[in-house]
């Protein structure tokens, strides 16, 4: 049997581990050698067939291991154990309430678990933890409303489980992992599909690494959570890849937002956020790759974006009129609709409200005589059709028009068809960096967001031309606003 809660104590000492005992229960838990040791064994053949009556002889910290079969059950974990599967046993709630509910430390690991009631108000889950550090690894959960909700869980983990929603509308559905007060926990490569949102608030100082979030509503619903590091993880097809909201120091490093189309389709947006770190990302094939309102809110607060790749997306990046201390520097800017767009449209001075240095930009036509890699003139976005567009959104349904492109050629010759400038990149470079990076299967994208770049960049062709009709509908906007 798994040492009692008092053995605990003293093996977490030597081993280096917090000494408070949930802490301690969920670390000593993780090693795989503990978990060999003898347990309560439930089963065809076993000492018991129901999971729930050995949980209730089990003593605190004792470990009980499931055989294969499908067991009818919804669990009550009142005390710190350890929960086993052998060859995934089925644990169905059949549709009521939460199929595992623990108010004490819990180690689950090798279950398929599934049919979780689907009430709102109540927040049904596949694993509900309250009050307690938990350590769920490794896991499948199908047919859930909420997947894996994490309730004042501080120092939990959520590794290696497969989480997929009810077949219900994306507003209708729960949550894949839900955080609520759940500071100093990790969540690694899980796997969440169709669910509603990924949500983090009130959690501060997690790691959340190498996960799949993939056919939902916010692959990344964040609010009130701060020194907190993404890292790694690939938001797929969903409505919004992530929004960060009243939060501040944050890293958001390697990770893959692609294919958010919806009506919003930001791959990543950020309101009221602070002191954010954007380093090494990949945005491709997204409505909007970043959106940025109100950030950072503090007066001396800086959000700096270095080494992104912004591939395909209809619009790369898209700043609210008030949008100032942000630095982009050392990103790639290739095959976007738009690079940069003012919803709104820009006003006076809007080019220096941000830092832009050292990017490159697929639309950059200078030289480089000196072959020091950066071009011999300054970059400059001032594009009469992203300003068009950004104060008549209604003319969108000619986004991809030629007759944008004609509009551009004319309005070169008449100065006062000229917009206010977006960006001005005085050391704009004339090589791409990370597309070669993300490209290469053998690069940290891996092969997966290889055949995404692929993927994208067919879908980067333009649409099939409108012609004059465009043409004629946009020549008298433009007189109009010039008038």
């Amino acid at each position: 049997m798994v040492p009692k809660t008092r053995d605990l104590r003293r093996t977490a000492a030597l081993a280096g581990l917090p000494s408070a005992p949930t802490a301690a229960l969920i670390g000593l838990l993780s090693v795989p050698a503990m978990l060999g040791a003898q347990g309560l064994r439930v089963g065809s053949g076993e000492r018991f067939t129901s999971i729930s009556e050995a949980i209730a002889l089990a003593g605190d910290g004792d470990t009980v291991v499931v055989t294969a079969g499908t067991y009818h059950e919804r669990l009550l974990v009142e005390r710190p154990v350890a929960l086993v599967g052998e060859d995934w046993p089925v644990l169905d709630g059949d549709g009521g309430g939460h199929v595992i509910e623990a108010h004490a430390s819990l180690y689950l690991r090798g279950f398929v678990i599934r049919g979780s009631g689907s009430s709102v108000d109540q927040e049904h889950a596949g694993v509900m933890i309250h009050d307690a550090a938990a350590h769920i690894e490794g896991n499948r959960l199908e047919d859930v409303y909420y997947g894996i909700y994490l309730k004042n869980a501080s120092g939990s983990v959520v590794r290696g489980n497969r989480i997929e929603g009810k077949p219900f509308p994306p507003p209708r559905r729960g949550d894949g992992i839900r955080l609520w007060y759940s500071s100093n926990s990790r969540i690694l490569d899980n796997r969440v599909i169709g669910t509603r949102d990924v949500v983090v608030f009130f959690s501060d100082s997690l790691l959340v690494r190498g996960n799949v979030i993939e056919r939902g509503r916010y692959g990344l619903h964040y609010m009130y959570s701060d020194h907190n590091v993404f890292e790694r993880n690939r938001f797929d097809g969903n409505e919004i890849g992530a929004f960060l909201m009243y939060s501040t120091d944050i890293l958001l490093h390697e990770n893959v937002f692609a294919n958010s189309t919806g009506s919003t389709g930001m791959g990543l947006g950020l309101k009221d956020a602070d002191a954010i770190r954007v380093t090494g990302n990949l945005f491709v094939g997204n409505r909007i790759g970043i959106h940025l309102d109100n950030s950072p809110s503090g007066v001396s607060g800086r959000n700096v974006f270095t080494e992104n790749l912004l591939l395909g997306n209809q619009t790369a990046v898209r700043l609210l009129p008030s949008v100032r201390a942000n630095d982009f520097e050392g990103n790639d800017f290739v095959d976007n609709g738009s690079p940069v767009v003012v919803a709104g449209g820009a006003n006076r001075g809007q080019a220096a409200r941000n830092l832009w240095a050292r990017n490159y930009w697929s639309e950059y036509a200078g030289f480089d005589q000196n072959a020091d890699g950066l071009g011999d003139t300054p970059f400059l976005h001032a594009r009469l059709a992203d300003d068009l567009l950004s104060r008549h959104p209604a003319l969108r349904l000619f986004a991809m028009s030629p007759a944008l492109g004609v509009l551009e050629v004319i309005s070169r010759f008449f100065p006062f068809l000229k917009p206010e400038p977006v960006v001005v990149d005085s050391l704009p470079r004339v090589a791409t960096r990370q597309l070669e990076r993300w490209t290469s299967s053998e690069g940290f994208g891996g092969a997966e967001s290889a055949r995404t770049l692929q993927a994208a960049r067919w879908l980067a062709v333009p649409w099939l031309l409108l012609g004059a009709v465009a043409g004629g509908a946009l020549w008298r906007v433009a007189r109009v606003r010039r008038s």
